[in-house]
């Protein structure tokens, strides 16, 4: 098995075999990247409940503390009916009350986050076994004014412009285009564009897709440090979260 360096920064020279995906509408070669943490349509079960997406669970540990006040900012993310609008409107109206030891544990949260979903859902199985062995995967990050953009992703500025430019080329010459139709192809044509500049960052998501995606192959759990886990005393909705069962 392949080693992802969780927390390096890495810097990939963009190619076909550097695939992006930054929305769930993201097709890259055919395949519909809805990779995202913050994408639908993928429940699976953890802690004795079934969550939308894996965003609301990763953002639930920020403020998972054993009190009143962190219980209640749970109760508040679920709340919302997305798991990107957990993200914009509950980090910003919570951001003090953020645990301030979450950074020591915030990589292995996510990579046990993600592998969760990976267990509880067959169809998130499937999309990441349809991803070439010799794919890079990459968050595109490129836009992104959250302080962690580079953490999670890549950015490279060069292949987003390429991008953008003929994004309104295509908007120009297609004005009659119904508005679901132009947005695919639009999607289409400027995920072709692959082969220009330099994606810089920690791409941590990235990596933790490309790990889960290996380890289903061999039939293996990812090395996810649970010692750590326990000892940060992660409760959610009122629960401590033991992992006794990983």
């Amino acid at each position: 098995m392949k080693n992802y360096y969780l927390g390096r920064e890495e810097a990939y020279i963009a190619s076909p075999q550097v695939w992006s995906f930054r929305s769930v509408d993201d097709i890259v070669n055919g395949i519909n990247l809805r990779l995202s943490n913050m994408a639908g349509g993928f429940p699976f079960e953890c802690g004795g409940r079934v969550w939308k997406d894996s965003e609301r669970l990763y953002l639930c540990g920020e403020w998972s503390n054993n009190t009143n006040e962190h219980r209640f900012i749970q109760e508040c993310l679920l709340s919302y009916t997305s798991g990107f609008g957990a993200k914009r409107f509950g980090k910003s109206r919570f951001k003090n009350f953020i645990r301030p030891d979450f950074v020591n544990f915030r990589l292995q949260w996510m990579l046990y986050c993600v592998w969760q979903k990976c267990k509880g859902n067959e169809g998130f199985r499937k999309l990441l076994l349809q991803i070439p062995q010799d794919v890079i995967l990459v968050e595109n990050t490129t836009t992104d004014k959250w302080t962690s953009a580079e953490i999670w992703g890549c950015k490279n500025e060069e292949l987003w412009n390429k991008r953008l430019n003929l994004e309104i080329i295509l908007m120009h010459k297609n004005k009659d285009m119904k508005q679901k139709d132009l947005k695919h192809l639009i999607n289409v044509e400027t995920n072709k564009i692959n082969d220009i500049g330099v994606w810089k960052g920690q791409n941590n998501i990235g990596k933790i897709l490309m790990l889960c995606r290996d380890c289903i192959q061999e039939g293996v759990e990812p090395p996810i440090d649970y010692d750590l886990l326990r000892r940060s005393n992660i409760y959610i909705l009122g629960e401590l979260l033991t992992f006794e069962n990983n």
